[in-house]
């Protein structure tokens, strides 16, 4: 039987992501400006914090937990990279010597130019140094390499930055695709505050990801879990409105509640995958914060998830 050792691991978790708490915001931008997606950077920082606090039990000396997690989702980002590597453009440019940043315009408005014409040490380095303001010898420890060498990758980086200065980046906005018999079921599921409804199109196996928070296997023990909570949450809300969207380049379905001034704010993301008619994998993400702040912009709704912000 493995349940004390879970419940020993759960309380370290806990522990863990307490620690972790001022810097996840942070971890998270970092890693959306690396991935250049919200749902990849929201599997980078799932996949950070699950290694670094792995590694944690191997190290013997103390660290900066900040500089720990974003070296952590460097080299995980940088590995990535390595089994699926890019082509970097060559850029005829005017390379100036320097050791400190001379432009004035948002990096976040260039990164697919960047992606194109620098190398992935370059791109990091870039990152670590102007977004979030480490030092050189800091980032020349996370990507193991020398502060020369980092001033070599800012100088290069920075150049062909200013050759961005003119390119407009323009977004996808979000489709609407049309459901299947399913995801109609699960959408009126929603919108009627049922979770039975929602049950019924769970597999009897089905595995439910709630991100950050836990793991749920089996279609009894969400109804006995994440769907009751659920249904005690929507219970005090006014009407809840589910549509089905593609957001981000994934299809998803997004919960709402319509309050009394009439405003939509955005509850829940909902990833599914289906075999025949019946859910296999449900993924949602009212607990990754970022995330959902990011997802409220794209919709152009307001918040309903504060109370989630938390991890543990």
């Amino acid at each position: 039987m493995t349940t004390h050792l879970s419940d020993d691991l759960r309380g370290i978790e806990q522990r863990f992501k307490k620690e972790i708490e001022p810097y996840r915001s942070d971890l998270w931008k970092y890693c959306y400006k690396l991935t250049r997606s919200p749902w990849d950077a929201e599997d980078l920082v799932q996949d950070t914090l699950f290694k670094s606090l792995a590694i944690l039990a191997k190290l013997h000396r103390p660290v900066k937990m900040k500089s720990y997690l974003f070296k952590i989702a460097t080299n995980l980002w940088i590995d990535r990279y390595r089994r699926n590597p890019y082509t970097v453009q060559s850029l005829e440019e005017e390379i100036q010597p320097d050791r400190k940043s001379t432009f004035d315009f948002d990096i976040m408005d260039h990164l697919e130019f960047l992606m194109q014409h620098v190398t992935p040490h370059q791109y990091v380095s870039l990152l670590l140094a102007e977004v979030f303001q480490f030092k050189a010898s800091e980032i020349a420890g996370m990507i193991l390499t020398t502060e020369g060498a980092v001033y070599t990758n800012l100088t290069r980086a920075r150049s062909v930055l200013r050759k961005a200065k003119e390119r407009q980046v323009t977004t996808t906005p979000a489709l609407n695709p049309v459901p299947n018999a399913t995801l109609n079921t699960l959408l009126n599921g929603f919108r009627n505050k049922d979770p039975e409804l929602i049950a019924s199109v769970l597999s009897e196996n089905v595995t439910v990801n709630i991100v950050h928070a836990g793991i749920e296997m089996g279609r009894d023990e969400t109804k006995g879990n994440s769907l009751k909570d659920w249904k005690e949450v929507v219970d005090t809300q006014h009407q809840i409105v589910a549509e089905y969207r593609i957001l981000w380049g994934k299809q998803v379905v997004v919960e709402m509640e319509r309050k009394l001034d009439g405003d939509l704010y955005l509850n829940n993301l909902h990833l599914i995958e289906t075999v025949g008619e019946e859910i296999t994998h449900w993924a949602f993400y009212c607990f990754s914060w970022d995330l959902m702040k990011q997802a409220a912009d794209e919709l152009k709704v307001k918040l309903n998830a504060t109370c989630f912000y938390h991890i543990f």
